[in-house]
């Protein structure tokens, strides 16, 4: 009996330490430059589906917003987004969303010249159902908060999803946001 409690103990704390260890092992790769431990530890292919519909529907309904005030500049914007948006994102999107471009981003750069890991910013990382981190600069309690998802895939934790604010925090300049601008969307 005590065998089998101990290893349903040790069982339990697997479960909740294996997420948080990926989290450190993507923490790592990322100051690192490893990118084939990247390749392991996100579903590039799905991020990428997902942030491609994310941002397309994003900048549609901006766009709409645009088109509801009835003026030929709105019209025309809303018209030329919804023709142009799905093949900008997509190559952008194709463009910027790889391991080598997160390895090669400027804050990533620089933190990793200062040896100093992005735990700080993990705001929230837990959930029964999925595991989710909150990413939100510490040093700004304005900042947008980005959302990563990770699902369990075979025996590894990956990320599966990025959830990213709304556009007008990543549209507008720094400073002008608002507090109620900073919230990501609830993953489902």
């Amino acid at each position: 009996m005590r065998k089998w409690f101990l290893g349903a103990a040790g069982a339990a704390a697997l479960l909740v330490a294996y997420p948080y260890l990926t989290l450190f092992w993507l923490d790592r790769a990322v100051l690192t430059g490893n990118t084939a431990s990247l390749e392991s530890l996100i579903d590039w292919p799905l991020v990428r589906q997902q942030l491609k519909a994310d941002v397309k529907l994003a900048l549609i309904q901006s766009a709409q917003t645009q088109v509801g005030k009835r003026n030929f500049a709105g019209i025309f914007g809303g018209a030329l987004t919804a023709l142009l948006a799905p093949t900008v994102v997509d190559s952008a999107v194709d463009e910027w969303v790889t391991p080598e471009k997160l390895v090669n981003n400027e804050e990533v750069v620089k933190r990793r010249q200062e040896q100093k890991s992005f735990a700080d910013f993990v705001t929230y990382a837990f959930s029964p159902t999925a595991f989710r981190a909150d990413l939100r600069d510490p040093k700004d309690p304005k900042s947008p908060t980005l959302t990563v998802l990770m699902a369990l895939s075979g025996v590894r934790w990956r990320v599966v999803a990025l959830k990213l604010p709304p556009p007008e925090t990543w549209l507008s300049k720094p400073g002008t946001r608002t507090p109620s601008d900073d919230a990501a969307p609830v993953p489902q």
